[in-house]
């Protein structure tokens, strides 16, 4: 869809070189479609969708389309109207950008990844229109790939962290100057949470927290995390603040762990809110005053430093006063979920369902599912579990508002 369209002509026989037999290939109404992709990509970049299509046009490179789902178009566009500031920042950080246009296709709710850095049209989840601009980040980090991942990529999944570490940076070198330093540290702060959270998932097996691993006879799928991101972005991080300093690449590279010169970002917003969250612990919510200017990254910071369960009464009074459960940014409310769960808060559990089937996005299934099914004593759960995934398996992509 993002290569440049040649030409339409009929069908000859012959032409398909035995992809079909010929009376296939030239029945009644078919056309020959013809699209040329002028500059080289590796095979995981080659992607193609199909659909009635609407469009929006945001910028001179940049086009967003979607199919006709009522006002995902006009949010979308809203969502992503700085896209072409942004390649403009990209282009003064790390040179021209060489694929002509950046498209932007929302895709339906079933669509697994947040987004997908297929060259010359990004392909985007519908969650990521979050009604406050933030849904833009995802789209630097898209937008960022055409510098570091699409021009130049790592040859194996072993150095996996070469393509998204260092886009992970020019990522948040974007955010930086669009968005200013604020809104950068806290998604440093999202990130940092992420990395050390995988640290403890992968305690038993410290292979899968170095940078350059070993994954031979391993499913990708199965050893996939923030780790080539997170680490990846601090190790560069780490020499953009001291770069006159002596900096142990073997540590970075191929140690285990968190290393040691590596830090969370310095920031009064990002500050306050760990603060308020460490509060919590002792029984203190943030009043309205607090929070008043929050939207979903602070919340979703705030969260992800509360302890991994409190009593029940606490989650219910935490809704109560800042209505978490119904955030429409699914980083927050999922996030508040997974509290809810591991509470064993089962007045949410309907959320949850409702949640588990609106959505395809692998960064919500899976901790929702797992938050479900780990830990002991939890039959209950674990056959609510299998009974919504399986339910949730029969869904089109659009039944139940999913998005």
């Amino acid at each position: 869809m993002g290569a440049k369209h040649v030409g339409r002509q009929d069908p000859v026989p012959g032409e398909c070189r035995g992809a079909c037999d010929d009376s296939l290939w030239c029945g009644e109404g078919r056309v020959v479609e013809e699209f040329v992709m002028e500059q080289p990509i590796p095979p995981y970049l080659f992607a193609f969708a199909v659909g009635e299509l609407g469009f929006r046009e945001v910028g001179p490179r940049t086009k967003i389309y979607s199919e006709a789902v009522p006002g995902v178009l006009d949010a979308a566009a809203k969502e992503f109207s700085g896209t072409e500031e942004m390649i403009k920042v990209g282009e003064g950080l790390f040179g021209p950008y060489e694929w002509e246009r950046f498209d932007l296709l929302v895709l339906p709710p079933s669509f697994p990844y947040g987004g997908m850095e297929n060259p010359r049209m990004v392909f985007l989840a519908p969650t990521v229109i979050k009604g406050d601009l933030t849904g833009a980040q995802v789209v630097a980090h898209e937008l960022a790939h055409s510098w570091t991942g699409n021009l130049i990529t790592n040859k194996t999944n072993d150095h996996f962290w070469l393509n998204e570490g260092i886009t992970t940076y020019a990522e948040r070198r974007i955010v930086e100057a669009v968005q200013g330093k604020e809104r950068a540290a806290l998604n440093i702060g999202i990130g940092w949470k992420l990395l050390v959270e995988d640290m403890e998932r992968f305690k038993d097996n410290m292979e899968f927290t170095k940078l350059k691993t070993n994954q031979q006879g391993v499913d990708p799928d199965d050893v996939y995390s923030r780790v080539p991101y997170e680490k990846g972005f601090q190790f560069l991080w780490r020499i953009e603040r001291q770069a006159k300093n002596h900096i142990d690449l073997k540590v970075w590279t191929e140690g285990t762990g968190i290393p040691p010169d590596a830090m969370e970002p310095a920031s009064d917003i990002y500050a306050e809110i760990v603060s308020l969250a460490n509060e919590f612990k002792v029984g203190r919510m943030p009043n309205e005053d607090e929070v008043a200017d929050w939207g979903g990254q602070e919340w979703e910071l705030y969260l992800e430093n509360l302890p991994k369960s409190v009593e029940a009464s606490q989650v219910l009074a935490l809704d109560a006063r800042h209505r978490l459960s119904e955030k429409k940014d699914y980083e927050v409310k999922v996030a508040f979920l997974q509290l809810a769960i591991a509470s064993r808060c089962s007045n949410y559990y309907s959320e949850v369902e409702k949640t588990l089937k609106e959505v395809g996005r692998m960064q919500y299934l899976r901790p929702l599912y797992k938050a479900l099914v780990q830990g002991t004593g939890k039959e209950e759960e674990k056959t609510f579990a299998k009974r919504v995934f399986s339910e949730a398996c029969l869904l089109s992509p659009y039944s139940s508002g999913r998005r």
